[in-house]
């Protein structure tokens, strides 16, 4: 994984904005999780790894990689393509990702995959309010449709009706806006009857358990929450300190179920308590940061940007469903810590990620030398 970092962190990404390069990357996506569908060993009812010699690849991880290569890839083609026309060739391209990981089924890791490109997405095109607007449409028309089809809620209805009543807006008022609104309700209906038909046909019964235990909590079985009360109990009792490494009473005697996994987190907050926690997250917090600004400083480069900006939105987004899991803040959906979480490909593929801010931060950097001697020269001579 680190040989990788520093081995991308010195190659040359202007690579990425040749199609030819992104369809490599695409197809090779494909193929792996098309594979995993086909001949990956069923581990408790789902088929989401495959087995090279000992080495236990997961293709989604690879999918959310190939996801913010593919999406900066295209939008770094303003110029020579019409912005709807990227914007449909990156629906396409990431949606077939989307569905192949769905249907094995991975429910969670195919919801973050589609959220990468659409914040991704919604950075690149160039009009904010226009973006808020699609955003606005897309998320209450599929959110609501969903959640209104599950709980029976009013108030998930009045959610998709607003989201209509949001696209006969655009599309009365006089802007060019209007395709975009069009497509953004297409896809948030697509989305909200796809889910919507999901919920009785493809989900186990064990995710339909954590997404009513987050919607209605007021339903939910001591046996639904007990992984969540694990993990509360866990955390709460690493007080400030924590019980010191390897001292952790809920995973050593196994009461915190995947403490290895999922449950990381806590398990670290158990040991090394309060102080331990913020140490880590403010590492975190460092390195997602550090992408965002990288991706600011390079602003002019659009590829280089979106770059940055997607890994940050990947480990921010991942971070962020971790430990909301851990705490029983969102529905418990199988996302590892990166870095943290046991796993062979989160790590290496988080420090690919991480190598291409790198590579980027570089160049930056490099570029920022050369000018700087070119003026030092100028002004001796």
């Amino acid at each position: 994984g680190f040989l990788l970092f520093f081995l991308i962190s010195l190659v040359d990404l202007s690579y990425l904005k040749y199609w030819q390069v992104l369809l490599v990357i695409w197809t090779g996506t494909v193929l792996l999780l098309a594979l995993t569908l086909i001949i990956g060993p069923v581990i408790n009812g789902v088929r989401r790894w495959l087995y090279i010699g000992s080495f236990q690849l997961q293709p989604s991880e690879i999918a959310k990689f190939a996801v913010i290569a593919i999406t900066a890839g295209i939008f770094s083609m303003r110029g020579k393509l019409n912005e709807l026309i990227l914007f449909g060739i990156t629906f396409l391209s990431v949606i077939t990702l989307f569905l192949l990981i769905y249907l094995e089924p991975g429910g969670s890791m195919s919801l973050l995959a589609l959220t990468i490109w659409f914040l991704m997405t919604f950075l690149a095109l160039s009009n904010p309010l226009r973006n808020t607007i699609v955003l606005l449409i897309a998320g209450s028309v599929s959110g609501g449709f969903l959640i209104a089809a599950i709980t029976n809620n009013w108030i998930w209805y009045l959610t998709t009706i607003l989201g209509v009543v949001l696209t006969v807006f655009v599309l009365y008022s006089k802007t060019k806006w209007k395709p975009l609104a069009i497509g953004a309700l297409v896809l948030g209906l697509f989305l909200g009857i796809f889910f919507t038909v999901s919920w009785d046909t493809i989900l186990h019964d064990y995710q339909k358990e954590r997404i009513v235990a987050f919607i209605n909590p007021a339903e939910t079985t001591a046996d639904e929450g007990f992984n969540v009360n694990q993990s509360k109990i866990a955390i709460g009792s690493g007080q400030l300190f924590g019980k010191g490494f390897g001292n952790g009473t809920q995973s050593k005697r196994n009461f915190l179920p995947e403490h290895q996994t999922d449950f990381i987190f806590a398990s670290f907050a158990e040991e090394f308590g309060l102080v331990g926690s913020v140490v880590v997250l403010g590492l975190y917090g460092f390195l997602i940061v550090y992408c965002f600004m990288t991706a600011i400083n390079v602003i002019q480069n659009p590829l280089h940007s979106l770059i940055s900006m997607g890994v940050g939105i990947k480990l921010l987004l991942e971070v962020f469903i971790n430990l909301g899991t851990n705490m029983g803040t969102i529905p418990a959906t199988g996302i590892p810590l990166p870095l943290m979480s046991a796993g062979g490909t989160i790590t290496i593929m988080t420090l690919v990620c991480l190598g291409l801010v790198q590579n980027i931060a570089l160049r930056h950097r490099q570029g920022h030398r050369d000018v700087s001697g070119e003026i030092l020269d100028v002004y001796e001579d």
